[in-house]
């Protein structure tokens, strides 16, 4: 009787340890899992408020000076992100109306810009060196015809600005 009292004994122990076992296993799991989700909405959170940054350009009749706070941020992107090509952010604009603008001193730098030719960041480095077709890209308008994303980050890393020709009555109610 002593034996079984003590088999009993043990195997009660075993039952005990092998619930305990399971619980923390299962709490193990679970808190993995908590933080695994809360790391993923922080990337979705990250992910949005990068998209936000960009989506907030997609529409029509944008001042030309909104164009160059996009081309700007997307340049400082390009940078911060210069070894990481899937983050890199590309912007395109096309005119509607010549932009052409000679040497003036010693400076700025010729500007020629034809009508139905994207120029992308690099090009709008030449705006920026001339002082006169800087000036005359800020009174431009322009709407935002695309917005691409990455397809392996889902990240913004396009967007297309085509410059409009409003008339009279639009030029006065549209601002």
């Amino acid at each position: 009787m002593e034996n079984a009292s003590k088999a009993l004994l043990i195997a009660g122990g075993v039952l005990m340890a092998l619930l305990i076992i399971g619980t923390l296993v299962y709490s193990y799991r679970s808190v993995g899992e908590y933080f695994a989700e809360s790391e993923n909405i922080k990337l979705t959170e990250q992910l949005s408020a990068f998209n936000n940054q960009y989506e907030s350009y997609h529409r029509n009749l944008l001042r030309g000076t909104e164009v160059i706070s996009v081309i700007n941020k997307a340049i400082d992107n390009n940078n911060r992100y210069s070894d990481e090509p899937n983050y890199n952010v590309q912007i395109e604009f096309e005119m509607v109306e010549k932009l052409v603008y000679k040497k003036d001193g010693t400076t700025s730098t010729g500007v020629n810009f034809e009508v139905g030719k994207r120029y992308n960041l690099t090009s709008f480095t030449q705006i920026k060196q001339n002082t006169d077709a800087f000036t005359d890209f800020k009174r431009r308008i322009f709407d935002c015809k695309y917005v691409g994303y990455n397809s392996d980050t889902g990240r913004v890393n396009y967007m297309l600005f085509i410059e409009r020709k409003l008339d009279e009555d639009e030029y006065i109610y549209s601002f």
